[in-house]
């Protein structure tokens, strides 16, 4: 057995470790063992009678009726199904639109690019009950599509939407943008030095990608399958909303705290399920890329142009994406134009008095007065992602180089309670935090920062993952140039790599602040009156039958939420361009003889 690595003595390195293995502790082990106590007393009773502690296990979930012919299969099979099939088209999906937006021919026109990238975008920044509610208005049983289709072949609308196809369906529009920014990361960072290599060895453009760019794509690819089987196992709304008699895990587990059964065991024994659903997962993961170097850039120095898509992978790809592009525009079309009509799919005449409902506005006394009873709930949500955004992004770049760059005992075992962190479905990791957090030392419950921890360490390691698949381009040899010159860890993460992992960085910011915004399983037990929020405002519009205002709500909060991303990604483009020329001044203006000299060390070697 190989001894294992000693603790670093770099005191940066020791601080980061400390400070993540204190938090996971605090914030994701401490809650979750409160919780999974109620499993004890259970197994207490059942004594060494092993189908005993076997029964408060849920077993109900593993039945195989479908296959016996003797009813339905249990939910844990349903959840494997249905987690797989997500994450297999999400990722094709999400790799075809990467590969779209930055090697066709739309990369040659900034409007195309940018047009792709909005409509790949689009998913991410909606509630997912609102994707699902937005689907039964156009192919539900009474839907608009439906009813079209009906009418024009004449034959009678079915329920097929209320069930796996459906919920299949709700989640490839959910999840693709997950593998988009995962995948999109690892295609903008591929070397241009390598295709031009088999250009020159008179490899065609298919030869070239499926020789090259597809195999230095597998950390992303593998990354995009792993982030979409745990969101697939982790989501709730849309099995709610479409899922019909088709159980699966997540809603079995939201049930058995809220519903009629109010059993805390056997919710404890179902997040136990699929925890180490997810952690299986990842140890396929792990297996797949194997011990594999996938490193893109190293101390050398790159330039070039990426090779652009064979013509006929284009073809396909567009092909492939397109009906996914044309859904998307429709359920966006149809929750921006649902909130202006009187009653969808009764009365479609024109109407601002929803709008009015939600976000009024008014003048008193000179004054403006926001009358809407949506305001509240909707700047609390952009107050609470602002703040849970930046701090989950630092996290995940910490955590990312921690995993990727570091040596030291545990380190697998940390890795994957990151992920664990992220494979807990939200139902349980709020109702662990309310009963955990609700009493000393650390009485959290009922505040703004009870929500943002919550944020922070379910949305961490989307872009933790997304930094580690980065980090695997990168050559550990400019971390090693670095400590050759004396640079310290933060130093050689400051001035080496952070420049490099801006993509991820980005993406990572970006998700953290939209997931937070649209986040809804996990804040349905920490919001209180003070601190309420978007989704759960629009979850009780639903459910009180008020579609009109939810709609309107829903589609403010999107067009909200379209726009500050656009503007994210903007101000860190610009700012990419503004830092990209000041090091172009600093070279041009280096005496001749030091222009590639290093500065990396705390002092100039010039």
């Amino acid at each position: 057995m190989p001894t294992p690595a000693k603790l670093p003595h770099d005191g940066f390195t020791r601080g980061v470790l400390i400070a993540t293995v204190l938090a996971l502790g605090v914030f994701v082990a401490w809650p979750l063992a409160n919780s999974f106590f109620s499993l004890v007393p259970a197994w207490r009773n059942a004594g060494g009678d092993l189908p005993a502690a076997w029964s408060t296990l849920a077993p109900d979930v593993w039945r195989l009726g479908c296959v016996r012919g003797a009813g339905a299969c249990g939910s844990g099979w349903h959840s494997i199904a249905l987690g797989i099939a997500s994450a297999a088209t999400s990722t094709i999906l999400g790799a075809a639109l990467a590969l779209l937006a930055t090697r066709s021919a739309l990369t040659r026109s900034r409007t195309g690019a940018a047009l792709l990238r909005g409509v790949a975008m689009l998913p991410a920044i909606t509630p997912p009950f609102a994707v699902g509610l937005a689907l039964i208005l156009l192919l539900g049983r009474n839907g608009a599509i439906t009813q079209a289709v009906a009418d024009w072949l004449g034959v009678t609308p079915g329920r097929w939407l209320y069930g796996p196809l459906g919920l299949w369906l709700a989640q490839c529009l959910a999840f693709t943008p997950v593998a988009f920014l995962t995948v999109l990361g690892v295609v903008q960072r591929l070397p241009a030095v390598l295709e031009e290599a088999a250009a020159t060895l008179r490899a065609t453009h298919w030869q070239t990608f499926r020789t090259v760019t597809w195999p230095m794509m597998r950390p992303g690819l593998a990354n995009a399958l792993l982030l979409c089987f745990i969101e697939s196992l982790a989501d709730f709304g849309n099995p709610l909303v479409l899922g019909g008699n088709f159980r699966v895990l997540s809603s079995d587990l939201y049930f058995a705290v809220v519903g009629a059964e109010q059993d805390p065991g056997r919710a404890a024994a179902l997040a136990v399920w699929l925890l180490l659903m997810a952690l299986g997962a990842f140890a396929l993961q792990r297996r797949w890329l194997g011990e594999r170097s996938y490193v893109a850039v190293n101390g050398k120095g790159g330039g070039g142009r990426a090779a652009p898509l064979d013509a006929r992978l284009s073809w396909s790809l567009t092909a492939l994406v397109t009906p996914w592009c044309l859904l998307t525009l429709a359920v966006y079309g149809t929750l921006l134009a649902g909130g202006f009509v009187t009653l969808w799919g009764v009365d479609f005449h024109w109407t601002l008095a929803h709008l009015a409902d939600v976000f009024g506005v008014a003048m008193e006394d000179g004054s403006i007065s926001l009358t809407g009873q949506a305001w509240p709930s909707a700047l609390e949500t952009l107050r609470m992602s602002a703040i849970a955004a930046p701090l989950t992004a630092v996290a995940a770049v910490f955590g990312g180089w921690l995993i990727a760059r570091r040596q030291f005992a545990g380190r697998r075992w940390l890795e994957g309670a990151l992920v664990a962190a992220f494979a807990i479905p939200g139902t349980v990791i709020g109702l662990a935090y309310a009963q955990t957090f609700n009493a000393a030392p650390l009485a959290l419950t009922g505040t703004g920062a009870i929500l943002v921890l919550s944020f922070l360490f379910r949305n961490m390691p989307m872009g933790l993952r997304t930094t580690v698949g980065a980090l695997a381009q990168i050559d550990p040899s400019l971390d090693e140039a670095s400590a050759t010159l004396r640079a310290g860890s933060w130093t050689t993460l400051r001035r080496v790599l952070l420049p490099l992992l801006r993509p991820a960085c980005a993406a990572a910011l970006i998700y953290g602040f939209v997931r937070a915004a649209t986040a809804v399983s996990a804040v349905v037990f920490l919001v209180s009156a003070d601190h309420d929020l978007a989704t759960t405002y629009l979850i009780g519009l639903i459910s009180n039958g008020s579609y009109g205002p939810a709609l309107a709500y829903a589609g403010v909060l999107v067009v909200a939420l379209f726009t500050i991303v656009i503007s994210l990604e903007t101000a860190l483009r610009v700012s990419e361009i503004k830092r990209t020329r000041s090091m172009a001044s600093a070279i041009e203006s280096t005496p001749e003889g030091l222009g590639n000299t290093p500065r990396i060390g705390r002092k100039s070697l010039a």
